[in-house]
């Protein structure tokens, strides 16, 4: 839950402890309950405390539905997903103890513009990635919008609020066919459950709602981060859900030209009338997000000449370690024998493990510890709001203008690809830091795992007399 209350608000409960958890303070209010920060007082950690109100404690219905999200949210073990800690009752009061999650909601990201067209990506990717485990295990969300999913402070996204969720197994069948759109209004304050402005069609009509119901709200979401706007607001509720029933979605460029024309066609479909015309499964849309991520980046990197690549390369070679001439001499010894016994008709069969060792051997030189921080340094000091890189034990230290959404996603896509790639080696981590004094950055440079400085962050440390090793910005270009 989002640990930031905006207003203080006073409640019973405020002080006292339920079971092992004493209660600090009041994080939200909704419909399915009250949202409070709490100690466990037997683990020593920080946690949400989500408590079904007193009021509502003889509501057999409310009461089912509320332990209902707690054993569904248990069910999933991801990390996109907020973790269910326990759920419990105490002294006839029933309350989910779960992970307290810092951060900003995505909506008060879109509110503040953080967000670029690769940082909506990101988030869509994360979301989509934990919606798959979710259903996987038989569980619709129900109500997937900006404000249920937070962002924390380094870059990993949260989905929260498994209040509207339900087991597929367990959904009743309607018997009576498509439900008539007359009955919007009642439905709205009875059985429909939801978010107007993000809920799916199936959701307004109160009918049978599966998996592809969180894809719907999910491109509602992605719609709103890549152009600001939601597309089927209107200005009452009732207006609002008959749009989402009957109206087309509205052109991704009329309100922001330029986007990615595979962008509207990903969107367009999770946004279908129909169930049946969107992605079957999050994985699919998982895929296309990818491909239009891929292509995205790869829009946005300058390419190399040939002189630049061929300096480089050369420049890498005079600055191997000993044992790495060793290998790049065994790797050529290898080509070289293998060109020798294809010209030498001596027939494929020991050309081929000469082959695998000549691979491995390029691996090992290529894909070294070393070259995966050089390429991650590149890629990640082309972003103007990086002021500084520094690695220490495989720990690397980005410090940032100010913490734009935007560049979590796109830093920690850039280690995830590096360390894949690594062919031995534990694998690198990130802190991306904004918040550091003149003297902690001191203190950062000064060191020799510094990788990159911007010009103007060298200049402002030497003026204040702190002088450091100097670092040239590595060549933004691609590996």
């Amino acid at each position: 839950m989002d640990p930031r209350a905006k207003t203080v608000v006073l409640h019973p409960l405020v002080g006292q402890t339920l079971d092992q958890y004493r209660i600090e303070a009041v994080l939200g209010q909704g419909g399915m309950g009250v949202v409070y920060r709490a100690h466990d007082l037997k683990l020593q950690r920080p946690v949400a405390l989500k408590v079904l109100p007193a009021e509502l404690t003889g509501d057999t219905e409310r009461r089912k539905r509320f332990l209902l999200e707690a054993r569904a949210a248990a069910r999933i073990s991801h990390p996109a997903i907020a973790q269910v800690y326990d759920v419990d009752e105490h002294d006839g009061t029933v309350f989910i103890a779960m992970e307290l999650v810092e951060g900003k909601t995505i909506q008060e990201v879109i509110s503040s513009r953080e967000l670029d067209l690769l940082g909506a990506l990101d988030i869509t990717l994360q979301v989509a990635s934990g919606l798959a485990k979710a259903h996987e295990a038989g569980i619709v969300h129900r109500d997937i919008k900006p404000a249920n999913v937070i962002q924390t402070p380094d870059g990993h996204v949260k989905i929260l609020d498994f209040g509207l969720a339900k087991l597929l197994e367990t959904e009743p069948v309607p018997t009576g066919g498509a439900h008539d759109f007359s009955t919007l209004t009642q439905t709205q304050i009875g059985a429909v459950k939801g978010t107007p402005a993000y809920m799916s069609p199936e959701q307004v009509k109160g009918v049978s709602a599966d998996a592809r119901s969180d894809l719907f709200s999910l491109g509602v979401m992605l719609f709103e981060m890549a152009t600001g706007v939601i597309p089927f607001r209107r200005p009452t509720p009732v207006e609002t859900m008959h749009a989402l029933a009957f109206d087309e979605t509205p052109s991704m460029s009329s309100f922001r030209p330029n986007l990615p024309a595979d962008l509207e066609r990903i969107v367009s479909r999770c946004l279908k009338k129909r169930p049946e015309d969107r992605y079957p499964d999050a994985r699919g849309l998982i895929e296309d997000l990818r491909v239009l991520r891929r292509e995205t980046e790869s829009g946005l990197i300058r390419p190399l000449s040939l002189k630049s690549r061929v300096r480089d390369a050369f420049d890498r070679l005079t600055h191997l370690k000993p044992s790495e001439y060793a290998w790049l001499a065994g790797g050529i010894l290898a080509v070289a024998g293998a060109v020798y016994l294809l010209f030498s008709n001596v027939g494929m069969g020991p050309l081929i493990p000469l082959a695998v060792i000549s691979l491995l051997i390029y691996r090992r030189v290529r894909n070294q510890p070393r070259r995966m921080l050089e390429l991650f340094v590149r890629k990640v000091a082309r972003i103007p709001e990086v002021r500084f890189l520094v690695c220490v034990d495989r720990k690397i230290t980005v410090g940032v203008d100010r913490a734009v959404g935007q560049l979590y996603g796109r830093i920690n896509n850039q280690l995830n690809y590096c360390n894949r790639k690594l062919f031995f080696g534990e694998p690198f981590s990130v802190a991306i830091r904004h918040d550091l004094s003149a003297d902690e950055i001191h203190r950062l440079l000064e060191g020799s795992g510094v990788q990159y400085v911007r010009d103007e962050v060298a200049l402002q440390d030497k003026q204040a007399g702190r002088p450091h090793p100097s670092t040239s910005a590595p060549d933004t270009g691609p590996d």
